[in-house]
């Protein structure tokens, strides 16, 4: 029996799963991320280091505040920039608003269906206005910052063009504490509903602490700095995908994300978010990747906190200088909403790239929820052929897959 989920629906980009099932066992099952391949590290090649942020951008319409920070932190490490502690707080605010932005609509618009039985988010009208509250909110934070909520203008190389007027901050503070109760009913609607059994064996990683460190580190004992990122990581080709493959150098597949972030910093959460993860039962380490959709809901809770703080201790002053050019290489990690995002440039002496290499989230889950779904196919063989689709497009979209990134 073969079957074939041609088109996975609500995930960002296009991709399918087929299985064949042979004499009661599972004979073989691949994930085909089939979209065409789009060749950004090729044509950022000479460009200046100026148009990278934007043009990276454009990798994603859900998180290009995630590769314009990324870019922008590996181009001013190329030519020996260092953004003042003002800078580098707007950044994380930038990244905090698009990691909630990014979460509710995963959550909301993407998996909630699933439990309901639902093709699409219709007919719940409570949770549409709760995520229609939370998306202006979070959307409002990223456009004072960024000129516009949807690929920015104001954040450059050197910091940022324009600031929001302090009355403006105060807003988007009250606007946070607006939704605090929004955040906790998220949690609570996805903590309670009912999550299949599934406990792959993957290496999670995650930047340390708060993210801002460039450290990485895992649960099998990895740790090593964004610099040495391709000492510790590597990349392969598919045949029957457009999609690389990376792997952790000597061992295997690898899961980052939300769930991998709070399976190795949960202490580092803000208390609320800590309490609210202890209220839910969720206690590291969790190892079931449909969990990734309750660690999001609790991202959200700990984002809110740590944005409120941030925006509270700005002062208005630094946010932009002009940079000075250098031939150089730099190399940065962040997180991006769905987890592990580098860029690395090689920049001339006039500030123009000669060459690119970008590894984005999806592209290092690959191979996990590649292997994930051989487990849950595997176990599950007895169910319905529709069920087991359900439960397939479920774990595909519990990962929250970004295919039109994976094939940057």
């Amino acid at each position: 029996m073969k079957i074939d989920i041609d088109y996975i629906a609500r995930v960002e980009g296009e991709g399918s799963v087929k299985l064949e099932i042979a004499g009661g066992k599972l004979k073989s099952l691949k994930l085909n991320i089939w979209e065409p391949p789009r060749f950004f590290e090729g044509f950022m090649a000479g460009r200046k280091f100026d148009e990278a942020p934007d043009i990276v951008a454009r990798i994603c319409g859900i998180c290009p505040v995630a590769h314009m920070v990324t870019s922008i932190r590996a181009i001013e490490k190329a030519i020996g920039f260092v953004p003042s502690d003002e800078i580098v707080r707007i950044r994380r605010i930038m990244s905090l608003s698009q990691i909630m932005a990014s979460h509710v609509v995963h959550l909301y618009v993407l998996a909630l269906p699933d439990y309901h039985r639902l093709g699409m988010i219709t007919g719940l009208d409570a949770e549409i206005r709760r995520l229609l509250r939370m998306k202006e909110v979070l959307n409002g934070v990223t456009a004072a910052f960024g000129g516009r909520a949807l690929h920015p203008v104001a954040m450059v190389v050197g910091g940022f063009t324009k600031l929001p007027a302090r009355d403006t901050v105060g807003k988007l503070i009250s606007g946070l504490e607006g939704i605090r109760g929004d955040a906790q009913d998220t949690l609570k609607m996805i903590a309670g509903f009912d999550t299949p059994l599934l406990e792959p064996e993957t290496e999670h990683v995650a930047l340390s602490g708060d993210a801002s460190s460039g450290v990485i580190i895992s649960d099998c004992g990895l740790r090593t700095d964004e610099d040495a990122y391709g000492n510790a990581f590597e990349e392969s080709e598919l045949s029957y995908s457009n999609a690389k493959r990376t792997v952790v150098k000597g061992r295997g597949s690898l899961m980052v994300g939300a769930l991998s972030r709070l399976n190795l910093n949960l202490d580092t959460l803000h208390p609320t978010a800590r309490a609210a993860a202890r209220e839910h039962g969720f206690a590291p380490p969790v190892k079931n990747p449909f969990m990734n959709n309750t660690a999001q809901a609790i991202e959200i809770i700990h984002c809110i906190e740590e944005c409120i703080t941030l925006l509270d201790a700005l002062t208005g002053k630094e946010h932009f200088v002009r940079p000075a050019l250098r031939e150089g290489t730099g190399s940065a990690v962040t997180e991006a909403p769905r987890g592990l995002l580098y860029h690395h440039y090689e920049l001339n002496r006039k500030g123009v790239v000669e060459k690119a290499d970008i590894v984005t989230p999806t592209a290092h889950n690959v191979l996990s929820l590649e292997e994930a779904l051989h487990k849950l196919a595997r176990e599950n063989l007895d169910l319905p052929r529709d069920e087991l689709v359900l439960q397939c497009e479920m774990l595909v979209r519990a990962y929250d897959p970004c295919f039109s990134c994976s094939v940057h």
